[in-house]
């Protein structure tokens, strides 16, 4: 036994989460993975294909959809919200560039509960557009920057995001598990997540996260349901876009160009979309200052380290079946230590 699977599975004992599944890899092969506990309370093991709620992963796959929209000239960096989303011309939003939201530097109060008072899409969508801003360019993450990301992403292509998301990131990598809204024929491979307060049931095979739900389940802040397979698919094709000097997934100039710091001194390190190692990270000790990543409040991490050409992927169910449980805090960056460690000794 690994010390990966040691680690993760004396976790799931000690209650950090109910099951995991984890994909360690560099740019030539996978060197560990596995499953560890179970899907949740009374349910079987978790599987190598098992399905969980990716959370604010979810922003990373809207990201990546949003590059290769720029690369193929639908959108720029220096874009404003109103350019896509014309209802947002008389919002002092409208002028909102979208690197700020990308960089979570919109001046956006975050930490805002839209679902206790809006019932649509369009009274999310409302509410954000008569969000009072604040005065600095500080990081503040925040899901509204995303939910508008996603929303302007889908009217750059012309077509609904589930479907964008599947023609410009999940299809081409190969995810054939990764979707929105994922079909009942699937709720036997899907962890659960809460038994949530507010639907007043438990959750399991519907998003968790209660913006997303008034959304109708398919958002850009998040929304999508992966498989550990499915993500170290995307995970290596980010870090073999980011060492093929000719491209791949995404070509090398605009891959470096996502995960640069551009928020030094600003809160947090924040590229586009992604978090780069710094105050607040899940990166842990061993990964290197270059490497980054993202987190999901379902207890969901992907993290890249391009120096070391390396990539970590961990996916749980820790708010099954509540939320107020942070073991999974210390667990990531144990989990990213182990990952570091277990890479091949260089001569």
């Amino acid at each position: 036994m690994g010390m990966i699977e040691r680690y993760l599975r004396d976790c799931a004992e000690e209650g950090a989460f109910p099951g995991a599944a984890w994909v360690v890899g560099n740019a030539e092969s996978i060197l560990e993975q596995g499953t560890t506990g179970v899907l949740g309370d009374g349910l079987g093991p978790v599987q190598p294909d098992s399905l969980y709620d990716i959370a604010s992963l979810t922003k990373i796959i809207v990201t990546l959809a949003l590059m290769r929209q720029l690369e193929d000239g639908l959108i720029r960096l220096e874009d404003t919200v109103d350019f896509f989303l014309p209802s947002f011309k008389n919002s002092s939003l409208g002028a909102v560039t979208l690197f700020r939201l990308l960089t979570h530097t919109a001046p956006l109060p975050g930490g805002t509960m839209l679902y206790r008072h809006a019932h649509t899409r369009e009274d999310i969508l409302e509410a954000i557009r008569r969000t009072g801003l604040r005065d600095d360019d500080r990081v503040v993450y925040t899901c509204e920057a995303f939910i508008l990301l996603g929303e302007i992403a889908s009217a750059a292509d012309g077509m609904a995001l589930d479907d964008l998301i599947r023609l410009r990131v999940t299809s081409p990598l190969g995810m054939r598990d990764t979707c929105y809204k994922p079909p009942a024929v699937l709720l036997d491979r899907i962890a659960p997540t809460e038994d949530c307060p507010w639907r007043g049931r438990a959750v399991r095979g519907e998003v968790h996260d209660e913006n997303a739900v008034v959304m109708g389940g398919v958002s850009g802040n998040a929304g999508i349901f992966s498989s550990a397979p499915d993500m170290t698919r995307l995970a290596a094709a980010v870090l073999d876009s980011l060492e093929n000097p000719e491209g791949a997934f995404l070509k090398n100039p605009s891959a470096w160009m996502m995960i640069r710091n551009y928020t030094e001194g600003k809160g947090e390190n924040r590229g586009l979309g992604w978090m780069v190692k710094g105050p607040g990270s899940a990166a842990g000790d061993l990964m290197s200052s270059r490497s980054f990543g993202h987190t999901g409040f379902t207890g969901t991490s992907l993290w890249i380290d391009p120096e070391n050409g390396l990539y970590a992927v961990l996916l749980s169910n820790r708010v099954h079946p509540r939320r107020d449980n942070a073991g999974i805090l210390r667990t990531r960056h144990i989990f990213h230590n182990l990952a570091v460690l277990s890479l091949p000794v260089r001569p």
